[in-house]
């Protein structure tokens, strides 16, 4: 009898430490999943913050005007602050950092003394021109090595808590459990490089377009009464027929309060269950705000002119004319259109639309108005007082001018603004400068960053 009491509590007493090993097991993963995230949070928080600082430093030297020159030299300084930040809390593997490090500090620096000097009213010399150019091009070769980096780790499957090096070692044998055997941490040569060219710089003496504007709290675009749910469930199932041929049935819908309120609902194509489409109609009036496709695109079959075409007759379906498409960049498979509003010759980038479209057979898998529903409204276009010729003469001169048209832009506090916008490239880098039609004030410098399938501004 006490032989078998003995075997039981043995077998528990197995029981409870195999159950502590695995939760024992269980944190040391996340805890070492939870230094992966860090390091990957740290390295691409600085990457991002290297390109916003060059992009904010190219617009500056784009600019012609003193004000918009202050306030992009202002965000490369806090760009650029924010980057060193991040270097500062990355795991460096047996690596120095002190030359990129002192460099970081000393453009973040230097931006702020320029923007400074401006607010102050005063010029800034052609040597301090020099200098910020000569900054914007290291900038440059910062990000290249650094998108080197992000290559190195991805083809070695390195894995960033690797890294810590001087962590106590308890946290480094935690770490280490969630690091492959053959994923060694060595020397990264994008840090290694942006070192030694940092070594020989010279010592230093001594801010389509507007799809994030201020977002109104009641839509001005909406007008009528208010529809019931079996109204906008109806107008669901025929905005889903008009995006493509699928043949759709209602799963569930509900109410959604947000700055438009809605009816969401949930469809699914009957002939592909994995084609869900989530809708939302508008209360008032009962307009198409968003819609979203779920299903995975397969290869592609059309280009980016036949994903438009495609785009624009959906666009006149429901009941959308005088959309110009404004830019347009591939995602998964889908080809994602921007369309603003055209009024005359002036386009009305408040009022726009994003219509994605799948590339392998051309269906509407995503629709979003909301924008456009926030702000339309008539509006009385003043005149431009300047000619476009006037307007150009307003641009940097180190820029060549490739084109110009009128352009209605928003302003913070939903003020909108009519503007020449000008197309300007330099030194390669494209630019769209916005002059104001009636004084010739320079009002905005967005630069256009190409990208896989297509061009976003910053």
């Amino acid at each position: 009898m006490s032989r078998k009491i003995t075997t039981i509590a043995l077998s528990l007493a197995l029981l409870a430490a195999a159950g502590w090993g695995l939760w024992e097991r269980s944190n040391r993963i996340t805890l070492a999943n939870a230094v992966e995230a860090a390091g990957q949070r740290d390295f691409y928080n600085m990457l991002n913050y290297v390109e916003q600082a060059q992009v904010s430093m190219g617009k500056s030297l784009a600019s012609n005007s003193p004000r918009q020159q202050a306030v992009h030299l202002t965000e490369a300084w806090n760009q650029a602050a924010a980057a060193h930040r991040s270097l500062s809390q990355l795991p460096m593997p047996d690596v120095q950092t002190v030359n990129t490090r002192k460099f970081l500090a000393q453009c973040s620096d230097y931006n702020n003394y320029l923007a400074q000097k401006l607010a102050r009213g005063e010029s800034l010399t052609a040597q301090e021109q020099e200098q910020l150019v000569r900054l914007s091009d290291e900038m440059g070769r910062i990000v290249r090595e650094l998108r080197q980096t992000e290559s190195q780790v991805a083809n070695r499957s390195l894995r960033w808590s690797s890294f810590y090096k001087t962590v106590p070692a308890p946290l480094q044998t935690i770490a280490s459990l969630a690091v492959p055997v053959q994923a060694e941490a060595d020397p990264l040569d994008g840090f290694v490089n942006t070192e030694r060219a940092l070594q020989t710089l010279p010592t230093l003496n001594y801010d389509g377009p507007f799809s994030d504007h201020l977002e109104k709290q009641h839509p001005r675009g909406l007008s009528g009464n208010d529809v019931s749910q079996a109204e906008a469930e109806k107008l669901a199932l025929e905005y889903c027929s008009k995006a493509s041929n699928g043949n759709y049935q209602l799963k569930d819908t509900r109410n959604s309060n947000g700055r438009i309120p809605t009816f969401a609902m949930n469809l699914a194509d009957t002939n592909r269950p994995e084609a869900m489409v989530n809708v939302n109609v508008s209360k008032q009036g009962g307009k198409l705000i968003s819609l979203l496709n779920y299903r995975a695109v397969e290869t592609p079959t059309l280009d980016a002119d036949k994903a438009r075409e495609r785009a624009e007759a959906f666009l006149k379906s429901i009941g959308f004319n005088n959309m110009q498409p404004t830019y347009s960049v591939r995602s998964d498979n889908n080809q994602v259109i921007t369309f603003a509003a055209q009024e005359g010759d002036v386009t009305i980038y408040p009022d726009q639309v994003k219509v994605k479209v799948a590339l392998d057979n051309g269906e509407i898998t995503g629709w979003d108005a909301a924008q456009y529903y926030l702000n339309n409204h008539q509006r009385q276009i003043p005149r431009p007082q300047l000619t476009p010729e006037q307007a150009r003469a307003k641009v940097n001169p180190g820029t060549r001018i490739d084109s110009i048209r009128l352009a209605l832009i928003p302003l913070p506090g939903g003020k909108e603004k009519l503007t020449y916008e000008i197309k300007a490239i330099m030194e390669n880098n494209s630019f769209l400068i916005y002059i104001d039609a009636q004084t010739g004030e320079e009002e905005r410098v967005l630069q256009i960053i190409d990208v896989p399938g297509g061009q976003l501004t910053m």
